[in-house]
């Protein structure tokens, strides 16, 4: 019986959203379904959550391999293996995630050319830089591995 922890229960809740989003599941029933997702402890508690449901399913890391038997092969020393992501990561705000430093270090600039270009008839834009950082920042927080 394998035990679930946050990050897989987390999985299960993003894909009962996508659910939600696309119909597949009334507000109550939504709302049901997540509170036994935040309960489980098992993966079989939380795969009993979507046998009526169509795809998307959560995508569960893979679990942790035991100790090597002295007998077996060492691996090739090597890069470690990227994670695998689920599937219902957003692309863009991965990226957003992965370029936040240049995002944050172009945004200013970006709006001094927009100030320059509009002759200063729009002094508050700088107002922006700190939102669009912050924006960037959330984003990055809530893609972090």
């Amino acid at each position: 019986m394998a035990d679930v922890g946050a990050h897989e229960r987390e999985l299960a809740m993003e894909a009962l959203d996508a659910h939600r989003r696309d119909g597949r599941l009334e507000r109550g029933e939504h709302a049901d379904r997540c509170a036994a997702a935040s309960r489980a402890t098992t993966r079989a508690e939380l795969d009993v959550l979507f046998r009526d449901l169509p795809e998307p399913h959560p995508v569960y890391p893979s679990p942790v391999r035991s100790a090597p038997s002295p007998s077996a092969r060492p691996e090739p020393a090597g890069p470690p293996a990227a994670p695998d992501l689920p599937e219902l990561v957003g692309p863009s705000g991965a990226a957003i995630a992965r370029h936040a430093g240049l995002i944050s270090l172009l945004t200013p600039a970006v709006a001094a050319v927009l100030f320059a270009v509009s002759g200063g008839r729009f002094p508050w834009i700088f107002v922006l830089v700190p939102v669009v950082i912050a924006g960037v920042a959330w984003i990055s927080h809530r893609h972090q591995p």
